[in-house]
Parts: C-alpha cells; sequence; structure tokens
C-alpha cells in the first residue's frame, strides 16, 4: 500500500517549521534558567564567603580572651586556696567577735554615768574568757558567759557617803556591770586639800554571747556605719565625765 501525503508543499514546510521553533525556546528558557542558577550559587558562595570571614574573626577574638583569661588564672594561682584557708579560720574569728567584751563601749557608757561627786583613781578590770564554742542567738539564761568577770574601782568622793550610794547605783545600771558592791569606805582628812571620801567598789563585769553580732561579716562597710554611729550618739565634742576640784 502507498502512503500519500495532501498537504501542500507550503503547509508541510510550516509544519516542520514548528518544532525547530519549539526547540529553540526551549533552549532560550533552559540557558536563562542556567543564568539565574549561577547568580544563585555566585551570591551564596560570596554570601557563605563574609560570613565565615567573620566567624574566623570572632574565633580569633574568643582566643585572645580565652589566653587573656588564662594568663590571669595563672596570676591568681597562688591564692586558689585562700577562700578554703578563709573558710577554715571564720568560725574562730566568729567565735572571738561574738564572745569578745566590748571594752571601748564600756568605757565610753562609763565616763558618762561617773558622778559628779566623784572621781576614779584606778580601774582593774578581767572580762570573762572568749569562748570559740558559744552557740550563736542561744536563749536568754544562757545569753551571758559564764563566770562573769571582775572589776575594782578606787576613787575619791566628796564627803557624803551618798556620794558613794549614787555610785554603786550607777554602776548597777550600766548594762556591761552587776552586783556592784562597796568593798571599803574611808574618810580621808589628810590627803586632799579638805576632806573626802577614798572607797573601793568590786563589780562584775557581764559578757553577753552576741551582743554585737553573731559573726564577722567581710567585706562590708559595716564597721565604718557603726563607727559613725557611735560617734552621732557620743555626744557633743569633747563630752566627758566631771571631776570634783580634789588636789592631793
Amino acid at each position: 500500500m502507498r502512503r500519500i501525503n495532501l498537504l501542500s508543499p507550503e503547509e508541510r514546510r510550516r509544519g516542520a517549521a514548528a518544532p525547530m521553533a519549539t526547540r529553540s525556546g526551549i533552549l532560550g528558557i533552559l540557558l536563562v534558567l542556567g543564568a539565574l542558577l549561577l547568580l544563585v550559587m555566585i551570591g551564596l558562595y560570596l554570601y557563605y564567603y563574609i560570613r565565615l570571614g567573620n566567624e574566623e574573626e570572632q574565633i580569633a577574638q574568643v582566643d585572645q580572651d580565652i589566653a587573656r583569661e588564662q594568663a590571669r588564672i595563672q596570676e591568681l594561682a597562688p591564692y586558689q586556696d585562700l577562700q578554703a584557708r578563709l573558710n577554715a579560720k571564720k568560725p574562730i574569728a566568729d567565735g572571738i567577735f561574738r564572745t569578745r567584751f566590748a571594752w571601748d563601749e564600756f568605757l565610753r557608757g562609763l565616763s558618762f554615768v561617773i558622778p559628779k561627786s566623784t572621781a576614779l583613781d584606778s580601774l582593774v578590770a578581767q572580762a570573762t574568757p572568749i569562748n570559740i564554742q558559744a552557740p550563736a542567738g542561744g536563749a536568754p539564761e544562757v545569753q551571758n558567759l559564764e563566770p562573769p568577770g571582775t572589776v575594782t574601782f578606787t576613787g575619791v568622793a566628796l564627803p557624803d557617803y551618798q556620794n558613794i550610794s549614787d555610785f554603786i547605783v550607777r554602776m548597777n545600771n550600766l548594762r556591761f556591770l552587776a552586783n556592784a558592791d562597796l568593798t571599803s569606805a574611808e574618810l580621808d582628812r589628810e590627803s586632799f586639800t579638805r576632806p573626802a571620801i577614798t572607797f573601793e567598789v568590786g563589780a562584775q563585769l557581764v559578757t553577753r554571747i552576741g551582743e554585737n553580732g553573731d559573726e564577722v561579716l567581710l567585706g562590708t562597710e559595716e564597721d565604718g556605719e557603726e563607727e559613725d554611729t557611735d560617734d552621732a550618739g557620743a555626744g557633743p565634742p569633747g563630752a566627758q565625765a566631771s571631776r570634783p576640784g580634789m588636789e592631793r
């Protein structure tokens, strides 16, 4: 059987040209897509190249910081056990601070309670030894260290035994003293320009556990603040206990 093409020559040429135009269009699209893909790859390469450079700079900076800190650690190496030594000694320091007798406060308070009609010649005192084993914040009946300390006052007063009584009452009212008692009193008409009474009074020194705190506070300004408070409450400058005008 013979096949016969009934299309005209023009139609046959038009049909042959159509596949060629289609192939050319597809090839152009592929070229454009390839160019776009190449541009995207170049952009991604530049982006990651710049980012990699930034990361390398950060890594170099971190390495420098690490080297600097390691050098500082080496400088502080001799002191690495200082905190451990401090922690080991702190209970002892706390015990001393908690049970020490506040001599400065005692003498300051004493200077303000001595009657004007009385003057001290001497003061001999011994406080209760510190006890680092004393518990902090104990019950009221165990707040005082036992046994109490002792203090002995010797002095002179105007020739009236009421002055000696006033002195003893004031000593008992001082929070650092207890059980003040007269040991001796004698009227002296020869040692002074006018008669006076020489006397001796004994009392107990009371140490209260934790009265000024239970532990030493390190790295604070509390000590300075307490000193300022004490100075503010100590009265005007130059204030001191009055003394009778007696001369030997």
